[in-house]
């Protein structure tokens, strides 16, 4: 006859392996693949993935090239500006994987169009408050 210690003792174990094999399932649903629109500027353009990969890794979320759900990054210019040989702008970055949205408003100012990008995307803070946020609402 089995003590019922050790019955308990094996419940808890498939209990736990059970609980393990669905935590990996549910991390591996959560692969993102980021992709910037492209009339951002090539160069301010891999600023951007490269600030929105270390956001999401930061959140515990892995960024994949292929077979992901993929982070739609579509900018709203708000303003352009040109005084003394500066442009400056004023972006609204949306972020978008299905029905999660954040936008991210940006500034920039530069000696020409590209280099004002360049700044803008440079404000985007992988541990900001609107960063956590949005790693917040993809995780659910």
């Amino acid at each position: 006859m089995i003590p019922i210690y050790n019955i308990l003792r094996m419940c808890k174990k498939i209990l736990l392996s059970l609980f393990l094999l669905l935590g990996a399932l549910v991390l591996k649903a959560q692969d993102f693949k980021v992709v910037a629109d492209a009339s951002i500027p090539s160069d301010a353009a891999q600023v951007l993935v490269q600030r929105f990969t270390q956001m999401l890794e930061a959140g515990g979320l892995t960024v994949v090239e292929e077979g992901a759900d993929v982070i739609t990054l579509t900018p709203t210019v708000t303003d352009r500006t040109e005084v003394s040989g500066q442009v400056a702008l004023t972006v609204d970055l949306k972020a978008a994987a299905g029905e999660v949205e954040e936008v991210f408003p940006i500034k920039g100012v530069g000696e020409n169009e590209a280099d004002a990008w360049q700044r803008a995307v440079k404000q985007i803070l992988p541990r900001s408050k609107a960063a956590q946020s949005f790693v917040g609402k993809l995780k659910k």
